[in-house]
């Protein structure tokens, strides 16, 4: 399911996870690739290696950003990804039904 930055933007905010450090941008990506193959949640160290690709750093880093940035929740990487996914997706199908459904154009 394809998932908006926005939404992963008002979810990370929601949860205290600052914009500032370099984790949250990794964070976002991971979240989005998550979202659109479910099989990269269960290997999430591949997740790192194509952010770390696209940012030209090493799939280390980007484990120590995300790490750091959710090092307040209690969770691992994994399952705070997991959970990003599966929340942002309830809600963005929720949200898009109640949508389709106030807007629907008469038949």
């Amino acid at each position: 399911m394809k998932i908006f930055n926005a939404s992963i933007f008002l979810y990370l905010n929601g949860k205290g996870i600052k914009n500032s450090n370099k984790g949250y941008i990794f964070l976002v990506d991971a979240i989005r690739l998550g979202a659109e193959s479910a099989d990269a949640l269960n290997r999430v160290t591949d997740l790192y290696t194509v952010i770390a690709m696209s940012y030209g750093t090493l799939p280390q880093n980007v484990e120590r950003g995300i790490r750091y940035a959710i090092s307040g929740l209690g969770v691992t990487n994994k399952e705070f990804i997991s959970k990003a996914v599966d929340d942002i997706t309830k809600d963005y199908a929720l949200t898009g039904a109640i949508h389709n459904k106030i807007y629907k154009k008469p038949n």
